[in-house]
């Protein structure tokens, strides 16, 4: 007979520890990534939670929103008719997609030994999730130094490469700084030594199409060597997390991460790391881009930029030091010299204000989403004013 176990499992209140958690709504959130999403895209949400796109044959309606999705997406990036791709859960589960699909092509194309160890190029700014998918790929990672401007530096991504290389990955919008990597370049070598260039937009590929001046980032599939690319929507998307978006140029290449399903109606085939998929997102996002379009979308990315720009400015006649001009909508600061607090206890007091802020690469780094305004950061100064006097 099993024991009932229920007694010696201690109460938690689950309402009191609801109340710990902080709401994007408030517009004080500055060290994510991530936002609250847009009313109605969160209700169409709710109400499509049970979607499984693991499981086709019961959901055909939300897979051809999903494929909807990935034509709307690819219409950013210049995508070829033969492109394809997929809503998975974020940047992390699609970055290491995206290069278990490289490994094995470029493993069976080059006819290489599984005791050889393969590697893959990326610069020192690329997200924690690269490093992840060459520990479960069994990939050896190359990590290329950036320049000043925080970008992969092309000479040493050169000088790196070797007959053991399988792929090079580029990132337009860096998690520190939101700089993105000189792609044409990174092009330009992968064609020079026949190979594929993988993109993490994760979250600038929400927001460099929206660029008055995108066609200087070269932030598209015209690239002949770019075979996939990561881009998030429940980023800059406005949409519920998770949904991260994968993009190939080609839909034969996610064929070498192939399984069939024997189990399921159908016999459907994946190439995903999770089975089941929650479809909502995709419905969200459709319903999202219906609502408001490319302007809609446009709008909220440029607002974002003037408010990043507007901070900067601010903190800047105010001693602030900006190694690196904001880009898009992230922003790395250096306290003044003459503070006698350190970075991180400036850090520390902004939290105890009420203001989330993060510490990457020596730099105080605020992301400024759709929920801060400008009345926000005014008051955000109001409180960087106060620190600085009290010290």
């Amino acid at each position: 007979m099993v024991e009932d176990q229920s007694s010696t499992v201690k109460e938690i209140n689950l309402k009191s520890e609801l109340e710990k958690d902080l709401s994007y709504a408030n517009g004080q959130i500055l060290s994510s990534m991530n936002c609250q999403a847009e009313v109605q895209a969160r209700e169409i949400f709710i109400q499509n939670l049970e979607s499984n796109l693991g499981d086709p044959a019961l959901f055909p309606g939300t897979k051809n929103i999903e494929s909807h999705v990935i034509r709307i997406l690819g219409q950013l990036f210049d995508l070829p008719e033969n492109g394809t791709g997929l809503i998975l859960t974020g940047g992390s589960e699609a970055n290491i997609t995206a290069l278990w699909a490289i490994r094995n092509n470029e493993r069976d194309r080059k006819d290489l030994s599984n005791s050889r160890p393969l590697e893959i190029i990326a610069p020192q700014s690329a997200h924690i999730s690269i490093n992840k998918a060459a520990d479960l790929l069994n990939l050896k990672l190359i990590s290329i130094p950036v320049t000043k401007k925080y970008q992969i530096d092309i000479k040493k991504t050169k000088q790196a490469i070797s007959s053991n290389t399988i792929g090079i990955v580029g990132v337009a919008g860096t998690t520190a700084f939101g700089t993105i990597d000189p792609l044409w370049d990174l092009n330009e070598l992968c064609l020079e030594n026949n190979l594929p260039l993988h993109i993490d937009a994760a979250f600038g590929g929400m927001v460099f199409p929206f660029l008055p001046n995108v066609q200087e980032f070269n932030l598209s599939f015209k690239l002949k060597s770019l075979i996939s690319m990561t881009v998030d929507v429940h980023k800059m998307g406005r949409v519920n997390i998770p949904a991260g978006g994968l993009l190939w140029k080609d839909k034969t290449y996610p064929m070498a991460i192939e399984f069939t399903l024997p189990y399921l109606a159908g016999n459907p085939k994946q190439h995903t790391l999770s089975g089941t998929r929650s479809g909502a997102s995709s419905v969200a996002f459709a319903h999202l881009w219906k609502k408001i379009g490319f302007r809609g979308f446009q709008s909220d990315v440029i607002r974002c930029i003037h408010n990043t720009k507007f901070l900067a400015g601010e903190l800047k006649s105010r001693g602030f030091k900006i190694p690196i001009e904001p880009i898009i909508n992230i922003l790395g600061v250096q306290i003044p010299d003459s503070l006698s607090l350190s970075q991180e206890d400036f850090h520390i007091a902004l939290w105890e204000n009420g203001w989330t802020t993060s510490l990457v690469n020596g730099a105080l780094r605020f992301v400024i989403m759709p929920a801060t305004s400008r009345a926000h950061l005014s008051r955000l100064l109001s409180v960087i004013d106060q620190l600085l006097t009290d010290v």
